[in-house]
């Protein structure tokens, strides 16, 4: 399986790229959703950029760790959300199949929003969903790793390439994939993956 680490610096930059092409397009919104986790970051800096103060978050469960994959996203929508009669830009940082963001973007409008769009930073091009912003296309599926999940990805490569010590196939993994911002000590990240051990993740 061919693996792809995003370096901090440029993930970093793709948020702010997302945003300018959110900006420039003269759309205006006024809440951003962020698709919990791997949306939160790029949602956050989105919304500095665009002046929204209104910042929601869903949780979605598609992905399971290690690449297993459920049938269909499983969403979950906070009580206090309010994006009737509003502009909404929902916001995560890969769209793969599609189903997650197709799923949230119909909750979104029947919670009834006026108008709602998406934005990722990476558009898979296997995705049945086309996102209305996104700053890379990625032809050949590639398993993305972005530097806000770290502990998580590295146990889950570790997990389904069959290390029977997790902690070991992540520092292999590391090494294999040279990344050189492990910005966590050894000690610790071996306690991070343990949790994660003992999640039954």
């Amino acid at each position: 399986m061919n693996v792809v680490y995003i370096s901090w610096d440029k993930a970093i930059k793709m948020c702010y790229k997302l945003a300018e092409k959110v900006l420039k397009s003269n759309q205006g919104f006024d809440v951003v959703v962020a698709i919990s986790r791997g949306g939160l970051i790029p949602a956050r800096i989105i919304s500095d950029i665009l002046g929204i103060d209104e910042l929601y978050t869903i949780r979605s469960k598609f992905w399971g760790t290690g690449g297993t994959i459920a049938s269909e996203p499983l969403v979950r929508v906070p009580q206090n959300i309010d994006v009737k009669n509003k502009d909404v830009l929902v916001v995560d940082e890969v769209v793969d199949t599609g189903a997650t963001m197709t799923k949230t973007v119909k909750i979104i409008r029947n919670l009834g929003a006026r108008k709602v769009k998406a934005a990722t930073l990476h558009y898979k091009l296997r995705s049945k969903f086309i996102p209305d912003y996104y700053v890379e296309k990625v032809k050949k599926w590639v398993w993305i790793f972005y530097p806000w999940s770290f502990s998580e990805t590295l146990f889950g490569l570790a997990k389904m390439r069959g290390y029977k010590d997790v902690i070991h196939g992540a520092s292999e993994i590391i090494r294999e994939l040279r990344i050189k911002e492990v910005l966590i000590d050894s000690e610790s990240l071996k306690l991070s993956l343990k949790a994660y051990m003992e999640g039954g993740m």
